[in-house]
């Protein structure tokens, strides 16, 4: 599965992911290929996606359902994430043949085991025109551990998909010390070639981006201070 970092700290937000992606032919045969999975959504806030594929198909129908809306500050958009996530989730399952979220289980259904489904993850990062106080927001968004539903997760302000918890203690320590946006860039690059050599599923080019109060900023891998 996709790794996705996502860090805040009293300087800014940082993203990072790999780009791997799977799909199978006709044969069942996997093969690999690089998909985007960092999305900028405004001037000031991104969108990262790991799991089921599903997950870059909402990223790239939110992106254009927030140009169409003309929403600008992450307040906004996370007051409206829930609810087209959940529309756009239910509309999958329909296409695979499962009932929408809000369908009342038939008798068949209510007696059966619940199916698993490829776990989907969301996180929206951005940093807030309102709120001087708590300016930077990073909200996950997963069906882990649901049938149908794509629900808000609680966490703190550094959310590493899948864990590793060495490195969330990395930065958790960077994040104490007050540190620059760079170390953290590093820890991210290193831990993202860790990865890719240890798991097929991880693999380059990698995305990396900053939220400050100028706004959001792609950094290019070889700019990254390692």
């Amino acid at each position: 599965m996709t790794q996705i970092i996502a860090c805040s700290t009293h300087e800014g937000i940082v993203l990072a992911t790999d780009s791997r992606a799977t799909s199978f032919d006709g044969a069942g045969e996997m093969k690999h290929f690089s998909l985007k999975k960092l999305l900028r959504l405004s001037s000031h806030s991104a969108m990262l996606s790991a799991g089921a594929g599903i997950g870059v198909e909402m990223s790239l129908a939110f992106q254009n359902f927030l140009q169409r809306q003309g929403a600008e500050v992450i307040d906004d958009i996370v007051t409206m994430a829930l609810s087209f996530f959940t529309d756009q989730y239910g509309k999958w399952l329909e296409q695979r043949g499962m009932r929408h979220p809000f369908s009342p289980p038939t008798a068949d259904e209510a007696g059966e085991a619940s199916v698993p489904l490829n776990e989907v993850y969301l996180i929206l990062a951005g940093y807030s025109l309102r709120d001087r106080d708590r300016p930077y927001a990073l909200r996950l968004f997963s069906s882990e551990g649901e049938r149908i539903l794509i629900k808000p997760v609680s966490t703190s302000q550094i959310i590493v998909v899948p864990r590793s918890l060495s490195v969330e203690r990395r930065l958790e320590a960077l994040r104490e010390a007050e540190s620059p946006l760079d170390p953290l860039l590093s820890l991210c690059k290193s831990f993202l070639k860790k990865r890719s050599a240890e798991e097929e599923e991880v693999g380059p080019p990698f995305y990396f981006a900053t939220i400050t109060p100028v706004g959001y900023k792609e950094v290019v891998e070889e700019e990254v201070k390692g």
